[in-house]
């Protein structure tokens, strides 16, 4: 089951009425948020982030990408 709820007074309120015995136990599980544009307006954070995550790619991707693409017009 999923609820959608607010946390509010440091309780989590359900947004509808859920048909639960008093004192069920429950397990809560918060989903992680994206980071805002605030943090990254540009997004050069993100794409740092993205440097080298592919263990085996060429050093410098950008050296040949007017080969390919010529190459394919050719």
């Amino acid at each position: 089951m999923t609820v959608k709820a607010i946390f509010e007074n440091g309780m989590f309120k359900p947004c509808e009425p859920i048909r639960l015995e008093e004192h069920t136990e429950i397990e809560v599980t918060i989903p992680a948020t994206a980071p805002s544009d605030a943090d990254d307006p540009t997004g050069w954070k993100t794409t740092e982030a993205l440097i080298g995550f592919i263990d085996d790619a060429p050093a410098d991707t950008a050296e040949h990408h007017d080969d390919a693409y010529l190459g394919a017009r050719r």
